[in-house]
């Protein structure tokens, strides 16, 4: 947890360096309109988001096509397990059954023809 709180903390620090240093220098970006002297730094969080957010969505497309397959196995996999469960359940039933059915026999005495 400590690790992971340093790793952001230098992080921050390295991005406010880089943005200090960077915001003498500026450049011109077009996107669908002209936009001047915009700092580079700017436009590299601008990249970085962008990169984000169409991740997310080929993630999102891909999660919404696999389901139906995926789906499919889960549901083999919990009929399985229900069905291995109801076998389980029979058999601890006859061996209960078993059970009684020796203990009625030592009850009775034997009939001797």
């Amino acid at each position: 947890m400590i690790i992971s709180l340093v790793l952001i903390l230098l992080l921050v620090i390295f991005m406010a360096f880089f943005i200090g240093l960077n915001l003498s220098n500026a450049c011109t970006f077009w996107f669908f309109k002209t936009y001047t002297d915009l700092p580079v730094a700017v436009l590299a969080l601008i990249a970085f988001g962008a990169g984000i957010i169409i991740a997310l969505l080929f993630i999102l497309v891909a999660k919404m096509r696999a389901p139906a397959s995926d789906a499919e196995v889960r549901a083999q996999k919990k009929l399985e397990k229900k069905a291995k469960a109801e076998e389980k359940l029979r058999l601890a039933k006859e061996k209960q059954a078993e059970k009684e059915a020796a203990k009625e026999a030592k009850k009775k005495p034997a009939v001797v023809e």
